[in-house]
């Protein structure tokens, strides 16, 4: 069988409607998966509702970020730089994660939302996963001493609806399963930059019953989510309700669930980051949190209320691990922060924490 061509048919002329004729029955669903012009000539004059917002790269429109994916991994473009657009039209309506592996060591990938947005949600219940999990294939030797560049950067958008969170960055090595985590391992990027973003409802506090559960990676970890992430720079951007539930399986009967989520999650090794100038409101978990070894981050100039159980920024790590202790993180700088109430308007919250942890458990949220 030929592979599937995701590309949008160019639209074409549509005879006018007649007297009386009306669009068929289920004709606004169906606007999905259409060219964004013939979007435009299917819906009648007046109509209330908009076509969905496409992606736009390379002189192309896409229905979904995965589809950019792999239309770039077809192509193959050259240059120093690719850039994404969200085009007009209503909000983007994703129904499953973007998983990104795509990588080409000179080229920058750039989502700009254009103030545009992007909603998971489904009557009311978020998407599992992240929006956007990063984890470009950079092949060996690109250790904490010598990482590969990010090539990532995403600006002016609106991530809504997503169960696990926003935007995970773990790089891989190679391809295939058993990669899934080599990022703080054995594969680390340099220079990753989000900016002016808005990370909205996300978490498991909306889950359908029975889709939080620990065991399986089914909960929110964090609006950003990194591993092996450094020199990287997170500012202007807003995290509000990012809220989980009672997650079964999680400490507590379950009820240890919302200590999970957090706005910025910097994990395994990811040392040397900026996080400034940030807006965090209804964070059901520590707003920031730092964990294995993720040293010398900067927290700068950041406003939050109504976020974290026990503190503005905790340091967790876990010793007791026997395949992969942790260790704790060192050198967190804090300086500007105004730091308000604790999450459910709790008034005890800490600027910085640090918990040892004895149990064992997965890795955070795919």
């Amino acid at each position: 069988m030929p592979a599937m061509d995701h590309r949008q048919p160019k639209s074409r002329p549509r005879p006018p409607m007649g007297p009386g004729e009306r669009p068929a029955s289920g004709q606004s669903s169906a606007l999905q998966g259409t060219g964004y012009a013939a979007q435009r000539e299917r819906l009648r004059p007046g109509a209330e509702s908009k076509p969905m917002a496409q992606f736009e790269v390379l002189g192309e429109r896409f229905d979904t970020l995965q589809q950019v994916h792999d239309h770039l991994v077809a192509v193959a473009p050259p240059g120093p730089e690719v850039v994404i657009r969200l085009t007009d039209g209503a909000e983007n309506r994703p129904t499953s994660q973007t998983t990104w592996s795509y990588y080409q060591p000179g080229q920058k990938i750039v989502l700009d939302g254009v103030g545009r947005r992007v909603d998971g949600m489904r009557g009311e219940r978020p998407t599992l996963g992240y929006f956007l999990s990063y984890r470009p294939i950079i092949g060996e030797g690109h250790g904490q001493d010598r990482p590969a560049a990010a090539n990532l950067e995403v600006r002016n958008l609106t991530i809504r609806g997503f169960q696990s969170g926003g935007i995970e960055i773990s790089p891989q090595t190679g391809a295939g399963k058993e990669h899934a985590w080599d990022g703080g391992r054995t594969a680390f990027l340099s220079g990753a930059h989000i900016h002016g973003v808005r990370f909205k409802d996300l978490g498991s506090k909306r889950s359908a019953p029975g889709d939080a559960n620990w065991s399986k990676l089914q909960f929110g970890a964090g609006g950003i989510m990194a591993r092996g992430l450094t020199n990287s720079l997170i500012e202007g951007n807003e995290f509000s309700r990012l809220e989980n539930g009672s997650v079964e399986g999680a400490a507590n009967g379950g009820k240890a669930g919302p200590q999970l989520m957090h706005a910025v999650y910097l994990n395994n090794q990811s040392s040397g980051n900026t996080i400034r100038d940030n807006r965090f409101d209804a964070i059901s978990g520590d707003p920031l949190r730092v964990s294995n070894g993720s040293d010398n981050n900067q927290v700068l100039n950041n406003r939050s209320d109504n976020a974290g159980k026990q503190a503005f920024v905790s340091d967790w790590f876990n010793n007791k691990d026997p395949k992969n202790p942790q260790t704790a993180s060192h050198g967190t700088v804090l300086a500007g922060n105004q730091i308000g109430s604790g999450y459910g308007g709790g008034r005890g919250v800490k600027p910085f924490h640090r918990k040892e942890s004895k149990g064992v458990r997965p890795e955070l949220a795919r």
